[in-house]
């Protein structure tokens, strides 16, 4: 009778501390996805070194234009605040996807809006920066869709299996869509 007592418990036990070992291991293995999922978007990942890129390309543009338009113009103003939104460290994907959209919207008004000043005409090198950061800056850029896809991608996957099933019945969440990620 004792040795069977002993035998049940320790198959008990050892059932307790497997489902135990799989609630933990979903926990953390689900929560490094989604860290991952996260650092996929950050400032500094491989889907957001483009975006930086085109920040910089913005406060060039920025530059350009100060020159033959006042310093507090929209447009201007636009391109430095989009500038410091997609380079600094703690903004969100969702403001860096925001400030691109920007971007877009300010070069298009300024590829309308430069040309006709007679300053600009007067100058073949102000010319040629305009035209190329304009026409470059003013098509959009696929950031904020790529961003979206990483975190419906982890969501799908977290909701439709197992692990990621347990893992959300024990307090790991889905990913907001509408905010972002560092």
């Amino acid at each position: 009778m004792k040795d069977s007592l002993s035998t049940f418990l320790c198959i008990l036990l050892t059932i307790a501390l497997v489902v135990g070992a799989v609630c933990i291991g979903a926990v953390r293995g689900w929560h490094g996805e989604q860290v991952a999922a996260l650092e996929a978007v950050s400032v500094g990942s491989d889907l957001s070194e483009p975006l930086r890129i085109r920040a910089m390309d913005a406060a060039n543009l920025a530059v350009v234009a100060t020159r033959h338009l006042p310093p507090k113009d929209p447009d201007v103003v636009t391109l430095q605040q989009s500038y410091f939104k997609i380079c600094k460290t703690n903004s969100s994907a969702i403001e860096r996807a925001q400030a691109d959209a920007q971007i877009s919207i300010a070069a298009e008004s300024l590829a309308k809006r430069l040309p006709e000043l007679a300053s600009v005409q007067a100058s073949q090198r102000d010319q040629a920066y305009i035209v190329a950061l304009t026409r470059a800056l003013s098509q959009t850029t696929t950031f904020a869709d790529d961003y979206t896809a990483a975190l419906e991608d982890y969501n799908k996957r977290l909701s439709t299996s197992l692990t990621g099933k347990l893992a959300m019945l024990l307090g790991v969440e889905p990913i907001p869509l509408t905010t972002g990620g560092n």
